[in-house]
């Protein structure tokens, strides 16, 4: 698993709207890509902050890969989600740094 805070029991729904979305990866390496609609969850059994949950995107990368990434790696082409304007916040979005939503 990629993060050992996850839980043991997955959970992989699809999600119409993101099907054939484009989106570009900013981490752990540059590419274009086309989100395929299927997040993967794990049920949430091990995780100390609610921080630590990140459910993970199905992307068909450059070159005909597929990765998983959580939100916070991914730029989605849409206008619904990222403002241009906005962009110089993302650097505020990373693990390990404010927490931005709570219980």
């Amino acid at each position: 698993m990629p993060w050992s805070a996850m839980g043991e029991d997955v959970e992989s729904f699809h999600i119409k709207y993101l099907e054939g979305l484009t989106c570009t990866v900013i981490k752990p390496f540059q590419s274009h890509a086309r989100h395929t609609g299927i997040m993967i969850d794990w049920a949430d059994g091990f995780s100390r902050y609610p921080q630590e949950h990140k459910p993970l995107n199905l992307l068909n990368v450059e070159g005909g890969q597929f990765a998983l990434l959580p939100n916070n790696y991914v730029i989605y082409d849409d206008s619904h989600f990222v403002d241009d304007s906005e962009r110089q916040h993302l650097k505020n979005y990373k693990r390990g740094e404010s927490v931005y939503w709570g219980p």
